[in-house]
């Protein structure tokens, strides 16, 4: 299945884009002898897909199973993960990690030949976008790629983009999705702190997971850390931006929240708002507030720098003078 029917199927379980589903199966059953799905409550239209999508694979991982056969998130899980189960990567989704409105993180077990014993799962929400706030700023002098990374210059696309047409939502998804997967491997292969990414299909990215059988690794925002162990973790996330600008990429959105600390080391999460030093007019803004961001946690712990000075130091120097707009932009115009 590709991703945009992979996305298309996996909208029937949005709590978020119920009418829109309603309306769109009337006009695709109105020719039939069926009773429009338009006419059914949202009890019975989610029975009547749970129904027909567990007829698709008999891949029921025992988190699902627990849930009532009704419940939208049972088959939104079966239907994001089970091409994973298929090709032999996972074999069970244990628990549900973390629930945000933008994606779910699922703990799932690894298969043997994944070689890894545990798995997160990440299941964004096909109307995620709905929560991304002043997205134009990360959107901001992107290309637009597929799946596989190829630039998009199809005129249908960036009609539908211009549009806000579904099609065009769809791919504007796909965009977001695609790049966090292809920046966290870009990452990895660098040696920045980023869990390792497996595998992306639609609308779900999997990745190594951070954190025990028993418990997940904590963001950064949850501890209280000590004096001596505070500067030398602040260092090495500052290590970590310094290495994302070396490929020209600035996180955009990092704070505590999404820093994990296991064991005395950290992983930096939650790439899908990366933007390019080199073609985003915001880039420097974002990589100041970053750190500003950063520091404003390990400052309670003793931590001292400039945040603008050291943005200044970090921007690369072949980029020439930062670009400052962020008043603009927080201003609306």
């Amino acid at each position: 299945m590709d991703s945009y029917k992979t996305l298309e199927a996996n909208e029937a379980y949005d709590e978020y884009d119920y009418a829109d589903r309603s309306r769109d199966a009337h006009r695709r059953q109105k020719s039939s002898g069926r009773k429009p799905k338009a006419q059914l409550s949202r009890k019975e239209l989610l029975a009547e897909l749970t129904d027909f999508n567990d007829n698709i694979t008999e891949f029921v991982p025992s988190y699902a199973a627990a849930l009532d056969p009704h419940h939208h998130e049972r088959q939104w899980v079966i239907n994001s993960v089970a091409p994973f189960y298929q090709d032999n990567i996972i074999t069970d989704v244990t628990r549900l990690v973390k629930g945000g409105k933008e994606a779910n993180v699922y703990c799932c077990t690894g298969h043997e030949a994944s070689g890894l014993e545990l798995i997160a799962a990440k299941l964004y929400r096909p109307r995620m976008l709905r929560h991304l706030k002043n997205d134009a700023v990360y959107k901001a002098g992107r290309q637009l790629r597929a799946e596989d990374g190829k630039q998009l210059k199809g005129r249908r696309e960036h009609l539908a983009l211009r549009k806000k047409s579904r099609f065009g939502k769809r791919v504007d998804i796909m965009w977001w999705i695609g790049n966090e997967f292809a920046v966290q491997q870009t990452l990895f292969k660098a040696g920045a702190d980023v869990p390792q990414p497996i595998a992306h299909v639609g609308t779900t990215i999997l990745m190594a997971y951070v954190g025990d059988a028993s418990l997940p690794a904590p963001p950064l925002s949850e501890l209280s850390l000590p004096a001596d162990e505070a500067k030398p973790l602040f260092d090495r996330v500052i290590e970590n931006i310094a290495l994302m600008l070396k490929h020209y990429l600035i996180h955009g959105d990092l704070s505590a929240y999404n820093i994990l600390y296991w064991q005395g080391r950290i992983s930096i999460i939650d790439f899908p708002q990366m933007v390019d030093a080199r073609t985003n007019p915001y880039a420097f803004d974002l990589l100041r507030r970053d750190i500003q961001r950063i520091y404003d946690y390990f400052s309670r712990f003793g931590v001292t720098v400039d945040p603008d000075a050291l943005a200044l130091k970090l921007w690369p120097f072949d980029l020439g003078e930062p670009e400052r707009k962020w008043k603009d932009v927080t201003h609306g115009s």
